[in-house]
């Protein structure tokens, strides 16, 4: 239906035919505009964590090895390390087991290790013999002495002995006996055995306890040399319930000659009264006639209820009781009720170390190693308390305590680690501490104790900064301008924690690498080139080039000094540079410098001079290289600009040398090498570039092979400008591979087959790359040594890889100079490094390295691990940040009782802080601070912007209810750091936080967010605005124009400003609360990453760390009020995450390597940087945020693995093995997250070993969910091309971080 109308159209009238549903259209009112409705991101997290807790709960000695080996087990909530006591008194890593996956409660030694004789003593202190496998020669094999036996939370009992594997390294043998009782899920509270290791008892706090009968030694060594699989030692078990708490368990020693008498001891507290309650029977007694029925005990005396410890002692089964305020010793406890005799002592005063009001505890105790002989008429023990004194106790064969010595203090604190090793001539004992670093020291009859190396601790890790100066994840919000730019090489950033040990906190930086333990250090002069250690007769000869000569330094056996050795009283050259040397097993030394070849046997030396040969005539040498009885040298004739290596050999019985073959090469010779088949490699530079000439020696004509460095590297890898590399210094060949180290900084290596070529390049500096090789001790794979920028890096190749082409670097890791006893240096420079001929233990490497003026032999561990470095601040620190506008670090310290600043450099560890008033006075405390009991609850900078400028403050809350705005001054010329109280306001409660924005502050007094600005009038802080929360914030940010506070009971919380009539943030207004967390956790921190989409600012995701040791992924609606945040993904931890920080810290070559994520990697930043975590207990955690691809195949790895006996020996029958549970679901909680720590596992046992056995029987699902991962491709059909971009994939995911 149509009809006519009148419209106006460009301002006229008109008549239209319109329809009635254009007429019902134009009458339609138009819908409100609806608010854009954004989904969640999805995604994974993978965890690792990168540094284990230093945190030592137990030290046992125990000849876990061999009766020859001096082994110590190091016991850690979820760690064993065994580490072996040298004859030079410093600890030698052997190996670590990591993977019990739950947490350990106690550790106790199983067998008994008794030195008879002195003949046997002397045995035992010599050199372990060399390593042997039993059965090499048709040997039955067998056990050590002793084991170690761990009791897990999970109500399991782990049994191990350490054993050479069949690669010759230390390996764990490890049986479990499951716990007897589902209701007996933590029997390890508390543990003994009985001195004749024949019965083992584990007790819960209370209610119950359990004996265990375990099999004779003979029996278990008879079972392991007839090749039985190793179980359980455990013949018969009782549990028994307990009518109280049980307090403490021991066994008492039985009486001489009454050996089968087993005494198990429990003090028991009931109706809060001590009982000691005392269980007797003969060895091989039905335990459960024995444990019939439960025994009431004798009740203790009123001053010795509920000791510290007890001691059993080895005569006339007496023990004795530790309590806080007496010590006494227990005697004739067996009949009737026992009798407590006081020990009268002096107890020393409290120590410096001590942290506390009241009076230090004991806090441990250990038996130092006698014959046996000794204990059977009486017994010695060492008492510990945690401020560091130790008392020395000795009973006689009435178990009178017949002497108490008060041993010198130690500097530290001791926790319940604490124990004496064996030594020959002295006691050796290892002090572990709770809060800050132990100690070795050696106690030796009337000299000083003598401190032997410090054993790292960093826990409590109460803070964490980087260096990193960007604040914010995403480009658009970043205000500072600190933006890093590409460039030639970015530094990696650096970690620090605060340690609050007590009066002995330190500052302590997270370095990741080799330890190579300074041996011998010796001040020479500038312009060190290059050092030779050759070993003589009666000692060593160091061989020193420098730029125009050479010296010769004369060294004893013992190392303990140096002499200069003059011309005339050495075979050498020294007015002329050397450029290479080599020794012989004979004494058959060969010299080649500029000038001169000098060969030097036992009796004479002959030196043969260039000019004497006709092809060398007028030519300047300027490098060479030996090989066996072959010599090559290059040349450079400069009246006609030719460059020439020429080829000697010697003729060592007469020491004759002949010039055999002269190789003309186009362009300067920069380095030269010989193979092993006699193949010249010289490195060459022209207008074309870098080159590598290779000619066969063993061909009568010079066949050249000319390699283009520029044409293979643009031809077989990724590098952007190939040109850009300069001339190769160094050549290293190792079978078909050669390695190049050229002088812009880069490392490359070149595989030659029969058809076809393989190129790797890295990037690690910008000075020259000097390459050096050798086989490192235990190490099938030779083991590659480069410096470059001051530093040593250790190149592990593997040329014996399962899967083709792959990078040859397989392994890098930065090699740390330290001295063990001063764990406060930074690691000297270094500019050259080799390996020397040295003899050495198992595992290490001797290697002879240049630093500035000082030669430094060293002894590199092969071990890869945290090398902290720790900073001393005789304080105790717990606030930290990094200021880059100052260039140090700032701590909030305590000293006695009261709180200050520390301005630290980080480079030298100094305090460049001075305090001072308004007008420039010195004072002791700035205005604020210094007061007592006070403590800084909250520091950080604040950029202030006035009138377009820019003022740096620093923002200082304290416990006293204190908020301070700092200025600071730097003086250029000699650093130091000038900082006053420019504002300061009181209230009446704790200031928790405080946060800096554009001109105003953001602070938590108690339960209520502040807002307070600056008054320019008045010259103060005046209060805006306040919103009340539930419970304090300790986190304050800004995102997105929102406040968001992280509070202590309920989580995440987006505060929102309402503005009535206009008003705005900075002028006044109501807070309202937009956003929540919907899980009510009991928040510690926070930080914002990266979602999927890194260039949107409002799709952050927000990690948040809670008091249960869990990680929850929370994402944030920003544009929907009053909607909860949503879940995006949660993780469990082994401990709480106390603070979250970013830092690009990744090593050199990873950051030159990387071209953007891979592999469905997310980033956390814009300019992807790492996002890490630090525990209370020191250990450091990473995140890595993964998409749903990458999530599921790393989640399909890790539920295989749950369910492998061999990378989780001790949980995987918990995990249920029907295979229902494989496939990876989506749920936003804890199967979001990837347990990178697992992966790891099968990562180490290396290629062909661990992946390919995990997901042997999913092959199929395996081969599809590795195909969806980004950049992955088409792998099927190819079984070898599977694996091998498995392997790649998880080593992306977990290579070095630091």
């Amino acid at each position: 239906m149509a009809f006519q109308t009148n419209v106006l159209r460009n301002g006229e009238w008109v008549t239209e035919t319109i329809s009635v549903q254009s007429i019902v259209k134009s009458q339609q009112v138009d819908a409100a505009p609806q608010l854009q409705v954004l989904k969640a991101p999805r995604c994974g997290l993978l965890t690792r964590t990168i540094v284990e807790s230093p945190f030592i709960n137990s030290i046992l000695p125990v000849r876990i090895r061999s009766p020859h080996h001096n082994d110590i087990a190091f016991i850690g909530d979820h760690f064993v390390q065994i580490r072996e006591l040298r004859r030079d008194g410093h600890l030698k890593d052997i190996v670590k087991k990591v993977d019990f996956g739950s947490r350990i409660r106690n550790a106790c030694v199983v067998g008994n290790f008794d030195i008879k004789t002195v003949e046997e003593q002397d045995a035992i202190s010599s050199q372990p013999p060399i390593k042997i496998e039993d059965d090499q020669f048709g040997f039955s094999p067998r056990l050590p002495p002793q084991m170690l036996m761990v009791a897990l939370e999970s109500g399991d009992s782990v049994f191990m002995f350490v054993r050479s594997g069949s690669n010759g390294r230390s390996e764990f043998v490890t049986t479990r006996f499951v716990s007897p009782k589902q209701r007996l899920a933590h029997p390890g509270f508390h543990l003994a055995v009985d001195p004749s290791s024949r019965y083992m008892a584990l007790a819960y706090a209370q209610d119950f306890f359990v004996v265990y009968e375990l099999e004779s030694r003979e029996r278990l060594e008879e079972k392991y040399a007839n090749g039985e699989p190793l179980q359980a030692p455990v013949r018969s078990f009782r549990l028994r319930s307990v009518n109280g708490v049980i307090h403490k368990i021991t066994f008492l020693y039985p009486r001489p000659g009454d050996e089968n008498h087993i005494i198990l001891l429990f003090i028991v507290v009931r109706n809060r009264k001590s009982r000691i309650v005392i269980y007797e029977w003969k060895l091989g007694d039905d335990l459960k006639m024995v444990f019939a029925e439960e025994k009431q005990g004798h009740r203790m005396p009123v001053e010795n209820q509920m000791p510290l410890l007890l001691i059993p002692l080895t005569v006339q089964s007496a023990f004795i009781v530790i309590s806080p305020h007496q010590i006494a010793v227990c005697t004739e406890c067996l009949h009737g009720p026992p009798n407590f005799e006081t020990i009268e002592m002096s107890s020393p005063p409290p120590t410096p170390t001590h942290h506390g009001l009241r009076q230090p505890l004991w806090t441990a105790w250990t038996r130092p190693f006698r014959l046996v002989s000794y204990f059977e008429t009486r017994d010695c023990i060492f008492l510990a308390r945690e401020d560091g004194v130790v008392v020395y106790f000795e009973a006689d064969k009435d178990s009178t305590v017949e002497r108490v010595t008060p041993m010198d203090s130690f500097n530290c604190n001791i926790s319940t680690a604490f124990a004496c090793v064996f030594d020959r001539y002295a006691d050796v004992l290892v002090l572990g501490s709770d809060s800050g670093p132990g100690g070795v020291y050696k106690i030796c009859p009337r000299v000083p104790v003598e401190f032997l190396e410090a054993l790292p601790n960093w826990s409590p890790a109460v803070d964490f900064a980087s260096t990193d100066q960007v604040s914010r994840w995403h480009r658009f919000a970043e205000m500072e301008g600190k933006v890093p730019q590409k460039g030639p090489i970015l530094k990696p950033d650096r970690l620090f924690a605060t340690c609050e040990g007590g009066q002995k906190g330190s500052i302590t930086e997270y370095r990741y690498g080799l330890k190579a333990n300074i041996a011998f250090d010796l001040a020479f002069e500038p312009g060190i080139k290059q050092v030779w250690l050759a070993p003589m007769v009666d000692g060593y000869q160091i061989v020193i080039s420098m730029p125009d000569a050479t010296a010769v330094l004369q060294l004893p056996l013992d190392f303990s000094g140096a002499d200069l050795l003059a011309a005339n009283s050495t075979p050498y050259e020294l007015r002329s540079p050397t450029l290479a040397f080599t020794h012989s097993d004979q004494h058959f030394t060969v010299q080649v410098t500029t000038k001169v070849v000098v060969l030097s046997g036992p009796a004479s030396f002959r030196c043969y001079l260039y000019d004497d040969f006709p092809a060398l005539h007028g030519c300047l040498v300027s490098d060479a290289c030996i090989l066996d009885d072959c010599i090559a040298v290059s040349t450079h004739n400069i009246s006609s600009n030719v460059f020439q290596v020429h080829i000697f050999k010697m003729e060592q019985s007469h020491l004759g040398l002949g010039h055999v073959r002269t190789i003309d090469v186009d362009g300067e010779v920069t380095s030269l090498a010989l193979t092993k088949d006699f193949t010249l490699l010289v490195g060459t530079s022209n207008e074309s570039g870098p080159a590598v000439v290779r000619c066969s020696l063993q061909q009568a004509t010079n066949n050249l092979e000319i390699i283009s460095i520029p044409e293979i590297l643009a031809r077989h890898t990724s590098i952007e400008d190939p040109s850009s590399v300069e001339a190769i210094g160094s050549i290293v060949s190792l079978d078909t591979t050669i390695f190049l180290g050229t002088r812009s900084g880069e490392a490359i290596s070149v595989t030659t087959t029969v058809d076809s070529i393989s190129v790797c390049y890295e990037k690690f500096g910008i000075t020259a790359a000097k390459l050096s090789c050798t086989h490192a001790a235990g190490k099938p794979d030779p083991v590659v040594l480069l410096c470059c920028d001051n530093n040593l890096i250790y190149l592990g190749v593997d040329t014996h890889l399962q899967y083709p082409a792959r990078n040859n670097f397989r392994k890098k890791f930065r090699v740390f100079p330290l001295d063990p006893s001063h764990l406060d240096a930074l690691a000297p420079p270094i500019q050259f490094a080799s390996a020397v001929d040295l003899p050495s233990e198992e595992g290490i490497t001797q290697v002879l390295m240049i630093s500035n003026e000082t030669i430094l032999l060293t002894e590199l561990h092969q071990t890869p691990g945290c090398v902290p470095r720790s900073i001393p601040l005789e304080g105790a620190p717990n606030k930290l940040i990094y200021s880059g506008t100052l260039s140090c670090l700032i701590a909030a310290v305590n000293y006695g009782n009261k709180a200050t600043l520390a301005f630290i450099n980080p480079n030298t560890g100094l305090d460049v802080g001075l305090p001072t008033d308004r007008n420039d006075n010195p004072v002791e405390y700035i205005s604020g601070l210094g007061k007592p009991s006070d403590r800084i609850q909250a520091l950080t900078e604040w950029k202030y912007y006035k009138h377009g400028k820019m003022f740096h403050y620093i923002l200082v809350s304290t416990r006293g209810g204190r908020l301070l705005v700092l200025s600071t001054k730097k003086d250029k010329a000699s650093g130091q750091i000038r900082y006053w109280t420019r504002w300061k306001k009181e209230f009446e409660r704790p200031v928790y936080s405080v946060l800096g924005y554009d001109d105003g502050l953001v602070l938590c007094v108690g339960q209520t967010i502040r807002w307070e600005v600056i008054d320019e009038v008045d010259k103060k802080l005046t209060h805006l605005k306040s919103f009340e929360l539930e419970s304090p914030a300790t986190t304050l940010r800004i995102t997105n124009g929102k406040l968001v506070a992280l509070t202590t009971r309920d989580s995440l919380l987006v505060l929102e400003h309402v503005n009535p009539e206009g008003s705005s943030a900075a002028t006044g207004g109501a807070v309202g609360l937009c956003n929540a967390d919907p899980m009510r956790r009991n928040g510690i921190d926070m930080l914002e990453i990266a979602g999927p989409d890194v260039s949107d600012p409002e799709g952050g995701i927000t990690l948040v760390s809670d008091r249960e040791c869990g990680v929850g992924g929370l994402w944030v609606p920003w544009k929907q009020s009053d909607k909860e945040c949503e879940v995006v993904f949660e993780a469990e931890l082994t401990a709480s995450v106390r603070k979250f920080q970013r830092a690009k810290s990744r090593p050199v070559w990873e950051q030159q390597r990387s071209h953007g994520p891979k592999y469905g990697r997310l980033v956390s930043t814009f300019h992807d940087a790492e996002t890490f975590g630090i525990s209370l207990n020191g250990a450091l955690h990473h995140f890595t945020a993964v998409d749903l691809k990458t999530w599921r195949f790393l989640r399909f790895i890790q539920n295989l693995a749950l369910q492998d006996g061999d990378v989780t020996p001790f949980s995987y029958q918990y995990q249920g093995g029907n295979g229902n549970n494989l496939e990876p679901r989506v749920d936003n909680g804890l199967e979001m997250q990837v347990d990178g720590d697992l992966l790891m596992r099968i990562l180490d046992e290396g290629e062909g070993g661990g992946l390919e056995r995990v997901a042997r029987k999913h092959e199929g699902r395996f081969m599809e969910l590795l195909q969806e991962v980004e950049g992955v491709g088409k792998v099927a059909g190819d079984r070898d091309r599977v694996y091998g971009v498995a392997y790649e994939v998880l080593e992306y995911f977990l290579r070095p971080v630091l």
